[in-house]
This record gives C-alpha cells, structure tokens and sequence, in this order.
C-alpha cells in the first residue's frame, strides 16, 4: 500500500482517480506502467477500499430482505468485480464509509491498488 503515498494526499489521489475516470480511458497495461509495477503484475479485476480503516468490501448482499455488507483486511480476500460499474453500484450503495473503488493487481511479491473512483 506504500505506492499511494508516492502519488500524493489522498485528496489529491482522490482528485486525480476522478479525472482519469471521468476524463480519459486508460487501458490496464497503460495504468500497470504508469504506476512502475513490475513486470509480472497482473490486473485481477476491481475492488471496493476503505482508506480510512485500511480494509476491503468482501462480501455484499442487498434485496428485498436485507442489506448486509462484510469487510477484510487483505486486499486478496475483497470481492473482485469484472467492470469497474458494478463495483461502483455496489460502493453507491454503502454510506457509512469513505470509498475507493480500485484497481487491483497482483505481482509475485504483493497486491497494488490504483484508486479510480471515490465517493467522497
């Protein structure tokens, strides 16, 4: 999670994710660059981050019946979404919390994650 801070405050991570979601279209080879990840990084789809306390939506059901929604710590243990809409909707959905929707990539080392969206 370090490689955040080397893209500046969160306001201004904020601000840039913003930007690139509503301004301009990266494909993931492009943002996997950008970023300086290694070479074996690979993008396993979209999560929903809490920056505040540093966990993960890993779980989310909502009908008729109930609105329920579990956390992680470990980002290998979040719900991954195959397009960034559908974690968007489901982040629309959670009000309690500041939120982060993310890219999520995984070397052989660790997980990165590239903020896109926020909810605040």
């Amino acid at each position: 999670m370090g490689q955040a801070k080397k893209r500046g405050s969160l306001e201004e991570r904020i601000k840039q994710a913003q930007d690139r979601y509503y301004g301009q279209e990266s494909t993931i080879e492009e943002v996997r660059q950008a970023l300086g990840l290694p070479e074996d990084a690979q993008a396993l789809g979209y999560i929903i981050h809490l920056p505040d306390q540093d966990e993960f939506v890993s779980t989310i059901e909502d009908n008729d019946s109930i609105f329920s929604v579990g956390y992680a710590k470990l980002p290998e243990l979040a719900k991954v979404y195959d397009q960034p809409d559908q974690a968007i909707t489901d982040a629309k959905k959670i009000k309690k919390h500041k939120l982060l929707v993310c890219v999520l990539f995984e070397s052989s080392k660790q997980y990165f994650i590239n903020d896109l969206w926020a909810n605040y």
